[in-house]
């Protein structure tokens, strides 16, 4: 079929002068013939074949149009005129090339037949061929890893990516075409976008022989996976810019989760360890090695480490590419020479560590700072010393002999347990002297069978146990060590043998053997959980508890693993930390986690586990201690949460300063309240400034002092502080606070110590602004002392009336006597009557006025116990007469223990005047009583006087009850003056009065007054 197609090109060839000149002159590099009506099949002639990089044979026949068109260029081809045309055509290598084209179109037997003339429009140049040649064959030895390769064109964005790269993201090669660095872009994590153009600009600058880098990229079905992508630029332009570009990626998303596994647990780690990549950047570091080098404030992930410690030797720096380059270094004791003169003795390793493809990743760098060990080590070699000088003191049986089987040692130890010193026995008497039997006690041993002599013959024997059955004292079991001692030039010396008491040993492995079935009762009804478990994790044997815990019988479990229960976010660690046990890593593990109950609910648990092995140390169960902690962990959740309002309770606190220091006085807190107060900001004050910035020197000198007075200790500055707080709970004074911008303002500043159990680890100061108390405190000094000066007026005032009324009121009453002694005729004249009347209430009122004022006034009258009870029966007895002919009944229910405070004169006052009251105003309607009761309170007493007389019309009265001369009733004894003066001696005695009352019913007075106690 393609011969008779040559053949039908070679006649028009032949035959017609134009196709002819069309294809010597417009082909240079070569033509291509196509059947419109055949698209799918192509013919290319040797030459254009050569361009394209196949070799020239082989041309006779058709090919598919496919291998050298993309598909939407066939149909476009079929639809040519004749005209010039650019046609991309597919390079063997995997690339499209651009030619220039001319198309003729010719009739061959009534069918068209197009002839595509070619010529390059920039010729592959040999040096590119090549370079493509063996990219190619890179390309096929790359296919044979089954890598993900791709090839980039730079400046065009042109790609090419194999069929694993589409894989490794979980799609076939066609479903991404066509392909492009946009199918990349579309792919990729934005947030590494930065990470890679930062990676190939450091690659196209030339400082980095490859571009690598970790990234993320999604998945087909929509998850992100990591990818460590590597690459290198294989062809740049004339003017030094990258153009092609090839390399791979693969997909490293375990790598990645095992990473995060090692950083977790270097994070958490108790030692100083850090993780570090092939750049010495930080990937991980736990908190002590950040505590260690004082970087605990500092973000690390990302971090050169030479960046952080510039001044890091060459020698390290050595050691850390030996390490990147496969080595392990490590010293076990290394000295340190601080400027100081002091030295710091220091244990590291550093080593590689691997990624999944067993590349080496970066270097783990351990340290110890063993200066207490090394210290401890020396005190330990001068102990030895020590011990070698008293060796006759130690419980441990030592017996040597020379080369001939002599005794040269035999220690005070040996001589107790033998009851014999050391002598020169033949050896066949040994056993026989020394009195050394077999372990059971069977037989004396044969010369052959005694431990020194076996040492001696054989170089060493090794825990082989006797028995010594001394004359006199208890029997010895002894487990026996030794061996032989040399010369300096290597020849048998002699040998040496231990003797170690086992007899308490022995007993103690006996009884053992008996507590095994007490174990078995602990086990069962133990306070914990304790169960045992198979390699597999399948329960074998639990206790009560644990079915407890779990809600799950016996029998239920026994058919369960722990993987069946336990909660799936704790179930890494948990295998993790068995594998470990298992490898011998560790040989115990504790960890929190997460039980299902059977009813689902989660239980919190704290679990211990154990490995025992058999004897070829292969596992052969693990024992579990199971402890619920479901209501600690709640606690703890309630805990997080107080101390989360807490902390919302401290920055709400807006115009109270607190304000928390470390030991070392250096401000650790600094709450809103401060910053509003002192005017400094948290950023200027926490871990930069103490206390005393905001102080006055003066004040913490004087109160230095007076510390010093009182307690014989000295302290200056913060230290100050922090003693006044370590002296009693708290310390709560008066201080002066300086603001940032100068003026200074009054505080009460308290203080307290912050405590870690019994360790003080800061101290913390709560502070209020007391200027407005301080000027309230002015303002009522100053009234106070106006008042004190207005009273002390008024006492001299109502003395110096007091004392003139009752002489001009004396005088005027002498005047009246004479004038009536010399007048006796006008004696009875009305007029000297009324004069007289008037004098003597005039008399009467200056009387009851210096009685007020005296109550008023004489603050020398001393307040003491008064027994109530007793005082109110002495006012009974002193108006008895009165009662009987009144027919009054009275009650003293008051306690005869009953004891107030007060001024006794006052009190038989008021008793006595309630008491003629209640006489007085007695109802002549009913039998008359009066009563005296008492209701107890904290620190008062009320005395209750109840009667059922007349009453008070309190509606009318009540405002007017104690005022001086007011009167309630018709009695002509009434004068007015007894309820005022009662009122004045209860107020005096700092109580207070109160009444209630029904007219024609009764009156009930009640009487506060302060109760009388011992302290």
């Amino acid at each position: 079929m393609t011969k008779s197609i040559m053949d039908k090109l070679f006649s028009i060839v032949r035959d017609d002068q134009q196709v002819f000149e069309f294809t010597q002159k417009k082909a240079l590099d070569g033509f291509m013939l196509l059947n419109p009506e055949t698209p799918n099949k192509i013919w290319l002639n040797p030459k254009i074949r050569t361009v394209l990089g196949y070799k020239a044979n082989n041309f006779e026949k058709e090919v598919d149009a496919e291998k050298f068109l993309e598909i939407e260029n066939i149909e476009f081809l079929t639809n040519l005129k004749k005209g010039k045309y650019q046609i991309h055509l597919k390079h063997k290598q995997g690339f499209s090339l651009l030619l220039n084209s001319e198309v003729l179109k010719v009739e061959l037997n009534g069918s068209p037949l197009l002839i595509y003339a070619f010529s390059q429009i920039d010729p592959l140049p040999e040096v590119k061929i090549n370079l493509l040649r063996k990219i190619n064959r890179y390309k096929k030895i790359i296919e044979g890893t089954e890598l993900g390769t791709w090839q980039w064109n730079v400046q065009t964005g042109e790609t090419i990516f194999n069929t694993q790269w589409a894989e490794v993201i979980g799609y076939k090669l066609e479903e991404l075409e066509p392909t492009s660095v946009e199918t990349w872009k579309l792919i990729s994590h934005p947030e590494d976008e930065e990470k890679c153009n930062q990676a190939l600009q450091e690659h196209f600058k030339g400082r980095t022989d490859y571009y690598q880098t970790d990234a993320r990229v999604r998945h087909k079905k929509g998850h992100w996976i990591w990818v460590r992508d590597k690459g290198k630029v294989v062809s740049w332009t004339e003017n030094g810019e990258p153009e092609w570009m090839t390399g791979f990626h693969v997909d490293i998303t375990e790598e990645k989760n095992r990473l995060e596994i090692k950083k977790l647990f270097i994070d958490q780690a108790p030692s100083a360890i850090a993780m570090f990549d092939k750049e010495m950047q930080y990937i991980a570091a736990s908190q002590q090695w950040k505590n260690d080098y004082n970087i605990a404030d500092i973000e690390l992930e990302g971090r050169r480490h030479y960046d952080l410690f510039p001044n890091i030797s060459e020698e390290w720096k050595e050691i850390h590419r030996r390490c990147l380059n496969g080595e392990a270094h490590k010293e076990a004791e290394d000295c340190y020479i601080w400027e100081d003169g002091t030295e710091q003795w220091m244990s590291w390793e550093v080593k590689p560590w691997y990624t999944s493809e067993k590349e080496i990743g970066g270097v783990i760098i351990f340290t110890a700072d063993i200066t207490k060990l090394k210290i401890a080590e020396q005190e330990n070699f001068r102990k030895q010393q020590l011990m070698e000088t008293v060796l006759d003191s130690i419980d441990v049986g030592i017996i040597a002999c020379d080369k001939d089987g002599k005794l040269t040692l035999f220690n005070k130890a040996t001589k107790d347990w033998h009851g014999l010193p050391a002598q020169h026995i033949p050896q066949d008497k040994l056993s026989e002297y020394y009195g050394l039997y077999s372990i059971d006690g069977s037989h004396q041993l044969e010369t052959s069978e005694i431990p020194l002599l076996k040492a001696l013959q054989n170089g060493h024997i090794q825990n082989e146990e006797i028995l010594i059955k001394p004359n006199h004292g208890k029997e010895i079991k002894a487990s026996v060590n030794g061996s032989q001692l040399f010369d300096e030039n290597g020849n048998i010396s002699g040998a040496v043998i231990a003797m170690h008491d086992i007899t308490e040993r022995v007993a103690a492995e006996k009884k053992l053997q008996i507590s095994e079935e007490a174990f078995r009762g602990s086990f069962e009804h133990a306070a914990i959980g304790m169960a045992i478990l198979d390699p597999t994790g399948k329960w074998i044997k639990v206790n009560n508890r644990v079915c407890e815990i779990v809600g799950y019988t016996p029998k239920e479990l026994l058919n369960l693993t722990f993987h069946d229960i336990t909660h799936p976010d704790d179930l890494d660690l948990d295998v993790k930390l068995l594998e470990e046990l298992v490898n011998g890593e560790r040989d115990h593990y504790h960890m929190d986690k997460r039980y299902f109950h059977r009813n689902g609910m989660v239980v919190y648990i704290h679990l211990a586990v154990s490995l025992v092995r058999d004897e070829d140390k292969n596992p052969l169960y693990f024992i579990s201690q199971i402890t619920d902690i479901t209501k600690q962990k709640i606690a703890e959740e309630k805990l997080n949460k107080a101390l989360i309002q807490i902390e919302g309770l401290l920055e709400a606190s807006t115009q109270v300063s607190i304000i928390s220091i470390n030991n070392s006085g250096i401000i650790t807190a600094f709450n809103k309240g401060a910053e509003n107060l002192l005017g400094y900001s948290k950023e200027e004050m926490i871990g930069k400034q103490t206390p005393s910035i905001i102080h006055s020197k003066q004040e913490i000198d004087a109160l230095s002092k007076k510390f010093e007075k009182t307690y014989g200790e000295r302290h200056e500055g913060t230290a100050l502080f922090m003693a006044l707080a370590q002296k009693k709970s708290y310390d709560t004074r008066e201080w002066t606070y300086k603001r940032k911008n100068g003026t200074v303002f009054p505080v009460q500043l308290t203080i307290t110590a912050i405590s870690d159990g019994d360790e003080i680890i800061g101290y913390l100061g709560v502070a209020t602004d007391i200027s407005d108390l301080k000027t309230a405190q002015r303002d009522l000094t100053n009234i106070l002392k106006l008042t004190n000066d207005q009273n002390a007026r008024l006492k001299n005032f109502a003395h110096i009336v007091s004392h003139n009324l009752r002489s001009h009121s004396g005088n005027l009453g002498m005047l009246l006597d004479l004038y009536v002694e010399d007048h006796e005729d006008q004696k009875d004249d009305q007029i000297i009557k009324m004069l007289y009347k008037a004098s003597s209430n005039l008399k009467e009122t200056i009387d009851h006025l210096n009685e007020v004022t005296v109550i008023n006034t004489n603050e020398s009258d001393s307040f003491s116990p008064i027994p109530l009870y007793t005082e109110i029966e002495k006012a009974i007895n002193s108006v008895g007469a009165l009662i009987n002919d009144a027919d009054l009944t009275i009650y003293n229910e008051v306690p005869k223990d009953c004891e107030i405070h007060g001024i006794k004169a006052y009190m038989d006052s008021i008793l006595l005047n309630f008491t003629t009251n209640g006489i007085k105003y007695r109802s002549p309607e009913r039998e008359s009583f009066l009563r005296f009761t008492i209701k107890q309170k904290k620190k008062f007493v009320q005395l209750i006087i109840e009667d059922n007389g007349l009453g008070i019309d309190l509606a009318r009265h009540r405002q007017k009850l104690f005022g001086m001369y007011k009167t309630f009733h018709n009695n002509k004894d009434s004068r007015g003056i007894g309820l005022f003066i009662t009122k004045n001696q209860i107020e005096a005695m700092g109580g207070k009065i109160e009444v209630q009352s029904e007219v024609d019913e009764g009156t009930k007075f009640i009487i506060t007054l302060k109760k009388y106690e011992k302290n």
